[in-house]
């Protein structure tokens, strides 16, 4: 049941009650994981499988997950950038 493209919710940590997809298999214990979640390592025992399948590639990019999900009805907020620090407003910090 835990295979590439199988619909996921997360179950435990700061990411549960979202849904995710099977990018990757490491190896029995984790998987690696993207969607509402944040793509990273998951145990699989942290996830519970849903009905729902979407079909994509071994580590297939962020937006082809985000495409198949909406096909799915199930939406992906864009993640915000963290505006770069600039060397100005570090050397500002800086006390002579």
């Amino acid at each position: 049941m835990i295979d590439i493209g199988r619909v996921c919710m997360k179950i435990a940590g700061r990411d549960a009650g979202k849904y995710c997809v099977i990018v990757k298999k490491i190896d029995d214990n984790y998987v690696l994981i993207d969607g509402q979640t944040r793509r990273k390592k998951c145990n699989v025992k942290h996830l519970e499988p849903i009905n729902k399948k979407i079909k994509i590639k071994k580590d297939a990019p962020h937006s082809t997950i985000v495409s198949e999900l909406k096909k799915l009805e199930i939406i992906v907020e864009p993640k915000e950038k963290r505006p770069k620090k600039s060397l100005e407003s570090s050397s500002k910090n800086k006390k002579k």
